[in-house]
């Protein structure tokens, strides 16, 4: 048995911080830089939200096209698929048909409700609102009915009466200045005309793109990137498809439902409740109070059609809420309704209504991105305790 020496300290292997500093220190950078990045990805999206918008309508009609360009260009029995490029301008083009037809047929009645839903709230020719005339008179016989007459002193009437017009004055003015504060994040003209082809490039240079930006990462990193880029592409698609499928959903039972009751714009309630149906929680509120106002100003004193209008809203996003939705939209029914509703009433205050929008799929991409990283911390402090076990 040889003499044994140490080794001088130049020649020794430098070792690793050990202990819990060590492994905290470690795992640390990674989370710093995620939420760096998340943090200077918001600052860009405030920044350039006057012109984000149409890269928005586009990354939508992205995933919403992406998987029939996927199956023209993949083949199928040896035969060869069609180039992408052809296969995402056919893709973007029938949609555009689709909607050309749709928007053909029925803008001029949409426009025709809207117009008529404009003079009952804010009247015309100086003239009182309808909608006001018709609530008050509508309060003033419930008022009877459950006081009786004359149970009131005349200036107390006149008061009620006129904090019901106040009431619609109110809700008019509500409804424009949140129509005015939102036309300025929707796209110009230019802008618009932009999407197809922002949609047609992405379509086209998607998977690509995805590539080339992981390359700007470390090999080591590059493994990472790819697997939550994989999860962000899924709930995109899921979130997509699904909120189509439930927004023509509760759309044509709106407008079904709301024609046979009797209502008269029933057309223009199902069209705004399919575009709500994407904002949580307020959205069926919105569109639901809608349907029993206009119910108010249609119907006259004793009709029980408000009634009868409130009850079906009421019935409608219940199920919706809690049959259909949850099939379709599994995974963003898990995230908690107090996280959506903070995220909606934050991208409101930010963004205005389109914001409230990009609630839903901005708040489940934190929760994943959120979820990922702690995975990814936990394995590796399951990693280090194995070598430091062996």
């Amino acid at each position: 048995m040889g003499l044994q020496f140490d080794d001088p300290p130049y020649n020794r292997p430098r070792r690793g911080p050990t202990g819990e500093s060590g492994r905290l220190r470690g795992r640390v950078p990674g989370i710093v830089w995620l939420a760096i990045a998340g943090a200077l990805a918001l600052t860009v999206i405030y920044l350039a939200r006057q012109v984000i918008l149409p890269f928005v309508l586009a990354l939508f009609l992205t995933y919403l096209l992406l998987p029939l360009v996927n199956a023209m260009n993949a083949g199928s029995h040896g035969r060869r698929g069609t180039p992408r490029a052809i296969a995402s301008f056919l893709a973007l083009a029938a949609f555009m048909g689709v909607v050309l037809v749709a928007v053909l047929v029925l803008a001029p009645l949409v426009a025709g409700e809207a117009n008529r839903l404009g003079r009952a709230l804010f009247g015309s020719g100086g003239t009182e609102p309808q909608l006001a005339r018709r609530l008050s008179a509508t309060v003033q016989a419930w008022r009877d009915t459950i006081y009786g007459t004359g149970v009131f002193p005349p200036d107390v009437e006149r008061q009620l009466d006129q904090e019901v017009r106040d009431l619609v004055a109110g809700l008019g003015e509500a409804g424009a200045n949140m129509v005015r504060g939102s036309l300025a994040f929707f796209p110009k003209l230019l802008e618009l005309v932009a999407v197809p082809l922002l949609t047609f490039y992405m379509l086209l240079d998607g998977p690509r793109l995805a590539r080339e930006a992981r390359g700007f990462l470390s090999p080591a990193r590059q493994g990472d990137a790819q697997e939550l880029m994989k999860r962000w592409h899924r709930i995109l698609l899921e979130y997509v498809r699904g909120q189509l499928m439930t927004s023509l959903f509760i759309g044509v039972v709106a407008v079904v439902g709301l024609w046979l009751l009797g209502l008269r714009m029933a057309l223009l309630v199902g069209v705004i409740a399919f575009f709500l149906e994407a904002v949580p929680f307020f959205g069926p509120l919105i569109w639901g109070t809608l349907a029993v106002v206009l119910a108010l100003a249609q119907a006259g004193p004793g009709n029980p059609l408000p009634i009868f209008v409130g009850i079906f809203a009421l019935v409608a996003q219940q199920v919706d809420s809690h049959v259909f939705a949850p099939l379709i939209l599994g995974r963003f029914t898990r995230v908690h309704p107090l996280l959506l509703i903070f995220s909606t009433l934050l991208g409101a205050s930010l963004f205005g209504l389109i914001g409230m929008f990009l609630a839903a799929p901005l708040t489940a991409l934190a929760k994943e991105t959120f979820l990922f990283a702690m995975e990814r911390v936990k394995a590796r402090r399951g990693t280090a305790t194995l070598s430091v076990s062996a």
